[in-house]
C-alpha cells in the first residue's frame, strides 16, 4: 500500500497537534485548500505552499516524495531548483541570527584550515568524513533530547 503525500502531511500535522484550521492559517492558505491537499483531491499545489508545509511540519522532502533515504539516490532525483529553494528557505531563517552566522563562520574556517594543517589530501578526506559523521550523530542526540523535552511538556 502506497502512502500519499496528503496522508503524510495530515499525519505530521496531527502529530504536531494542529487542527486543520490552525495549520491552514499558519501556512496562509484556506482550510478547504489544505483539506484538498491532504485528501488527495489537490495533487499539484504550488511549490511555495509545499515549502511552507514541510518547513512548519519538519518533513523531510525525501520522505514526502517517497524517495529512498540514501544520499546519492534521493539527491539525484530531486530537481536542482527544488534543492536550492529548500536550502534557501531554511538557511535564510537560520542565518538571520548574527550569533549563528558567527559560529558557522568559525566552524567553516576551522574545517577549511584543517586541509593545510593535515597537508595530506587523504587525511583531509578522512577528516571531512569524520566531521560529517560526528555532526550527524550530534544532531541525532539533540533530536532525541528535543523529543524528550517536547513529550515531557505534554505530561
Amino acid at each position: 500500500m502506497e502512502i500519499s503525500i496528503g496522508e503524510i502531511i495530515k499525519t505530521k500535522r496531527e502529530e504536531k497537534g494542529y487542527n486543520l484550521s490552525e495549520f491552514a492559517k499558519l501556512i496562509e492558505i484556506s482550510p478547504g485548500y489544505l483539506s484538498q491537499i491532504e485528501n488527495g483531491r489537490r495533487t499539484n499545489p504550488k511549490l511555495e505552499i509545499i515549502l511552507r508545509i514541510i518547513h512548519e511540519l519538519d518533513i523531510d522532502i525525501e520522505m514526502l516524495l517517497g524517495i529512498e533515504s540514501t544520499e546519492d539516490s534521493y539527491l539525484s532525483r530531486i530537481p536542482s531548483l527544488l534543492k536550492l529553494t529548500l536550502a534557501k528557505e531554511r538557511n535564510l531563517k537560520t542565518l538571520s541570527d548574527p550569533d549563528v552566522v558567527r559560529k558557522i563562520s568559525t566552524f567553516s574556517d576551522r574545517v577549511l584550515e584543517a586541509k593545510y594543517i593535515l597537508e595530506s589530501p587523504e587525511l583531509y578526506s578522512l577528516f571531512l568524513e569524520d566531521v560529517l559523521i560526528q555532526t550527524e550523530n550530534t544532531l541525532k542526540r539533540y533530536m532525541a533530547l528535543r523529543y524528550l523535552i517536547v513529550n515531557n511538556d505534554r505530561f
